[in-house]
């Protein structure tokens, strides 16, 4: 950008920008996002394009939940008290994004009014590409990150990364000093590579590196992509393998009770089946 600032810097000193939940997320959260998806918009440039998501799933509100308030009326809803059947107020908001390389890329924060707040982040490489899918979470509860966890999901049915990768991602984590203290939930055992991070971070100094850990692996995922050709027509069998690998992500994630009783608690069973399907893990098409 001729006579100004880049787009990543201008992104940093947004912050937020127009998300909805601006100055509701704690700023851990907040920072994660805004640099992550400045990489995206920097790295990607103008190859990243809006994902075609349903508008419905944009922003949810348990106080709203169908939809009436219009775009911005979600600031004139008073949050209900403590003991209200309408408490604890869940408020979600997604952005997607895609490009020629990634079939979806998506940022999903989540707002809870007891303390729970939620980054969620998955980059989908569309299955003509041999690239792990790289995901991260972070979540917090009254002002305190209690768990994070990255991996660059591996695609290979015996879950093995490309040894470019392995030996990116253990330089990384040497470099940022990060060692797990938390064990892998059972429905992740299938679907997470022997290299996943996740921790529940009991220092400022340990929460710092994480993130700048994930920043620093995004953006080397997102270099790599550049560099990554797609799988040749004629190997049909790695290609069906790839799409498998993109099936066991979704469907052990799925598996995930936690999060789908969140969903139902604040807003329905059916509806956490729903969103958990269609936008978290949906699969890409035949």
């Amino acid at each position: 950008m001729q006579g100004g600032i880049d787009d990543l810097t201008a992104t940093k000193a947004m912050g937020m920008g127009s998300w909805r939940l601006k100055g509701s997320m704690d700023p851990p959260f907040e920072g994660l996002t805004a640099q992550v998806e400045g990489l995206w918009r920097h790295m990607l440039d103008r190859d990243l394009k809006l994902y075609p998501m349903d508008k419905k799933y944009k922003y949810l509100d348990s106080l709203d939940p169908e939809r009436t308030a219009g775009m911005w009326g979600y600031t004139d809803i008073k949050p209900p008290d403590k003991g209200d059947p309408r408490w604890p107020r869940m408020q979600i908001e997604n952005r997607c994004y895609q490009s020629s390389v990634f079939r979806k890329l998506h940022i999903e924060l989540a707002h809870r009014q007891d303390g729970l707040q939620v980054i969620h982040c998955v980059m989908y490489p569309r299955t003509e590409y041999d690239l792990p899918i790289l995901s991260f979470d972070m979540v917090g509860n009254n002002g305190r990150v209690s768990l994070v966890c990255i991996d660059p999901c591996p695609v290979a049915a015996d879950r093995s990364l490309p040894p470019i990768y392995v030996s990116l991602v253990r330089q990384l984590q040497q470099q940022y000093h990060l060692e797990n203290n938390r064990a892998v939930p059972p429905w992740g055992k299938e679907i997470f590579s022997d290299l996943c991070i996740i921790i529940r971070p009991s220092a400022s100094e340990e929460l710092a590196n994480f993130v700048k850990y994930t920043i620093a692996l995004t953006q080397a995922h997102l270099q790599l992509s550049r560099q990554t050709s797609q799988v040749q027509s004629n190997k049909s069998s790695r290609l069906a393998e790839i799409k498998a690998g993109h099936k066991r992500y979704a469907a052990q994630h799925l598996k995930n009770g936690s999060t789908r009783g969140v969903l139902a608690a604040a807003f329905t069973p059916e509806f956490a089946d729903e969103y958990m399907t269609n936008v978290m893990f949906d699969t890409p098409q035949e």
